[in-house]
């Protein structure tokens, strides 16, 4: 995967332009480099078709007493605009869900824009539930070291 490392970064890019999140390519850089070297933190593939990079899924690892033990977020998940609506999310969902035994999960968990009715009805039909819980997020305001 390091060699990979520049593919997913403007992967990432797209990623964040397609919904206007913030992109800081230094610290994007930064968190996928630790990202890379602590697997223990997580998962990241690549979505390719034909050896060309058509996406990716990301997901970080954690903890949950509710759920009875490890746990993974699926903290970015994206395919480029001209390869969707193919099958492809389904597809990768479900490598991902078949694969959580193995990665000793006990439950994933995403999120998806409150608008994107698209995603929300893909995630759905994958088995994921709306537990109808608000996520809220504080934010560091300077970086640690």
């Amino acid at each position: 995967m390091p060699d990979d490392r520049n593919t997913v970064l403007d992967l990432m890019a797209r990623f964040c332009q397609h919904f206007s999140y913030p992109f800081n390519e230094l610290v994007r850089q930064r968190a996928v480099s630790e990202f890379l070297v602590n697997t223990h933190l997580g998962s990241i593939w690549l979505i390719d078709i034909d050896n060309q990079a058509i996406g990716y899924v990301a997901l970080t690892y954690g903890f949950t007493f509710e759920f009875g033990g490890r746990d993974a977020f699926v903290d970015e998940f994206y395919v480029t605009p001209d390869h969707r609506n193919r099958g492809i999310g389904k597809q990768v969902l479900a490598a991902i869900q078949q694969k959580a035994n193995s990665l000793g999960l006990f439950a994933l968990h995403l999120q998806t824009e409150f608008y994107n009715d698209r995603a929300q009805k893909l995630y759905e039909t994958a088995g994921f539930v709306d537990l109808h819980r608000n996520t809220l997020t504080w934010q560091v305001t300077t970086l640690p070291q």
